[in-house]
C-alpha cells in the first residue's frame, strides 16, 4: 500500500488532465480513481476543460473532478487555479494524464514531488509532445507495450524509467445471455464518430459489402462527432433483415447493457494506445474484429480471441463479420476466449496493482507547496509572445468578446 511515511492523513494522488471529453482517457481516470477511493486512498482529478459528460459517473464514485471554464479562463489563469488548488490538496504524487497543457502542470509541483506522465496513443506527435517533458518526470507510463519500446528509444528518456502500465476495465458479474444461433449477427460500433484515428468514414463501404453478401445484421453506432451527420445520410435506408442504428451517446452507466446486446465490436483505428472500449467490449463477451495494430490490440487479441484486419484492407472488416455469421459455433468460442482475456489480465483490480506497485513505496513527508507561481509560455510553443503580459491581456479581452457558441481553439486560449 502506498504510504506517508510519518504521518496519519491517507496518500493522496492528483490526476491532471486536458479535458474529460468522452473517450477512453477519461474513462482511466474514472476507473483508476474510483478504485484508489474504494482502497481508501485520497483522488481529485482536474480538468483545464469545463465539460465532464462522466460528471455523475465521477460522483457515483467520490471521485472529485475539478473543471476549469475555458471559454471564460485564459490557458494561464486556468493553470493558476489548477496549481493553487493543488497547493490545498497537497498531494505528494501528480499524474498527467492527457495533452501538453496536463504535462506543463509537472514544470510547477514544487521538489519532493513524485511526477507520472501517461502515453496514452502510439502517435508519433504524441511522442514529440512528451520529450519535452522528459526533465520534468520521475516515471513515464505506457499504456502498452509498443508505447513502452518507443518511449525508450528516444534519448530524453535514458534517465527517465519506462513502465509498461496497461490499462483495466471492471469486471462485472454475470454470464451473457445465450444467443438464438439464427438470430441476425448483432454489431456495435462504441467510440468517436471521428475520421481522424477511428476511420469511420470507411463504414459505409463496410455496410455495403455486408449488404451485399446477404447476410442478416443489425449495426449499432453508438457515440458522437463531427462524421456522425455524413453517416447516417450515407447508411440509411436498410433492408429489413440489415438494419442501421445511431443510439448517440450512451451514458457509462449504460455501457454493460449495450455491451450485453450486442455479438461482435468493429474497430476500424489506424492508430491506438489500448482501446478500453475494446477491453470493456471483450470483457463483456462481444468478439472483437478490429484494425491489426502493434499497440495495445495485438497484447489483447489473436487468432483465438478475435479477429484482426490489415488497416491497408478495408474488405477485410466486412469479410471477417461474414465468417463469424457463417460459423456461429466459432462464434461462441471465441466470445469465451475473448472474455477469459481480458478476465485474466486486464481487470481494474490489476489495473490498480500494476500502477500502485510503480509509485514509490513512500512519498516524501514536508513538501512546501508555493502561494504563487509565475507562469511560462508552454514547452512545445514557439509564438512566446502570445503569452507574454501584453498577450495574455489581448487574449483575456478575446474570450470575453468571443461568443458563447464559438468553437474551441485548438491550442491554449
Amino acid at each position: 500500500m502506498l504510504s506517508e511515511s510519518a504521518t496519519p492523513t491517507t496518500p493522496r494522488l492528483a490526476f491532471i488532465t486536458g479535458s474529460l471529453g468522452l473517450g477512453g482517457s477519461t474513462t482511466f481516470l474514472l476507473n483508476l480513481g474510483g478504485e484508489c477511493t474504494r482502497r481508501r486512498i485520497s483522488v481529485e482529478v482536474f480538468s483545464f476543460e469545463r465539460e465532464n459528460p462522466l460528471s455523475s459517473d465521477f460522483d457515483r464514485l467520490n471521485v472529485p473532478a475539478l473543471t476549469q471554464d475555458h471559454r471564460r479562463l485564459i490557458y494561464e489563469d486556468r493553470l493558476l487555479a489548477i496549481l493553487r488548488r493543488l497547493g490545498q490538496f497537497k498531494p505528494p504524487i501528480v499524474i498527467a494524464n492527457l495533452s501538453a497543457i496536463s504535462f506543463e502542470v509537472l514544470r510547477y509541483v514544487p521538489a519532493g514531488v513524485f511526477r507520472v506522465g501517461v502515453a496514452h496513443t502510439d502517435d508519433p506527435k504524441v511522442y514529440q509532445m512528451i520529450r519535452h517533458y522528459a526533465p520534468h518526470l520521475d516515471l513515464m507510463a505506457a499504456v502498452s507495450e509498443t508505447i513502452r519500446r518507443e518511449l525508450e528509444a528516444l534519448p530524453d528518456f535514458t534517465r527517465v524509467p519506462v513502465h509498461y502500465l496497461p490499462l483495466g476495465v471492471p469486471m462485472r458479474e454475470g454470464a451473457r445471455l445465450a444467443r438464438d444461433i439464427a438470430a441476425p449477427l448483432r454489431i456495435l460500433y462504441l467510440g468517436r464518430l471521428d475520421r481522424e484515428q477511428k476511420r469511420v468514414h470507411l463504414f459505409p463501404a463496410i455496410l455495403e459489402q455486408l449488404r451485399s453478401s446477404g447476410i442478416p445484421f443489425h449495426w449499432t453506432l453508438a457515440g458522437d462527432g463531427p462524421e456522425r451527420a455524413a453517416l447516417e445520410a450515407r447508411m440509411r435506408g436498410s433492408p429489413p433483415a440489415q438494419t442501421v442504428t445511431f443510439a448517440g451517446t450512451v451514458p457509462y452507466g449504460d455501457v454493460p447493457r449495450i455491451l450485453s446486446e450486442h455479438d461482435v465490436f468493429l474497430l476500424a483505428s489506424d492508430y491506438e494506445g489500448l482501446p478500453l472500449g475494446l477491453l470493456e467490449a471483450m470483457s463483456a463477451g462481444l468478439v472483437p474484429v478490429v484494425s491489426d495494430l502493434p499497440s495495445g490490440i495485438r497484447e489483447v487479441v489473436d487468432e483465438t480471441t478475435g479477429k484482426l484486419v490489415a488497416p491497408d484492407n478495408p474488405r477485410g472488416f466486412a469479410e471477417a463479420i461474414i465468417w463469424f455469421h457463417e460459423h456461429r459455433s466459432e462464434l461462441s468460442r471465441f466470445s469465451e476466449n475473448a472474455q477469459r482475456k481480458v478476465r485474466g489480465g486486464f481487470s481494474l483490480d490489476a489495473m490498480a496493482d500494476r500502477w500502485l506497485g510503480a509509485f514509490p513505496k513512500t512519498v516524501a513527508l514536508g513538501i512546501t507547496w508555493p502561494e504563487d507561481w509565475t507562469v511560462k509560455a508552454p514547452l512545445p510553443m514557439q509564438n512566446h509572445l502570445r503569452f507574454s503580459r501584453p498577450g495574455r491581456a489581448l487574449r483575456r479581452l478575446a474570450l470575453k468578446l468571443r461568443p458563447a457558441s464559438a468553437p474551441r481553439p485548438s491550442s491554449p486560449s
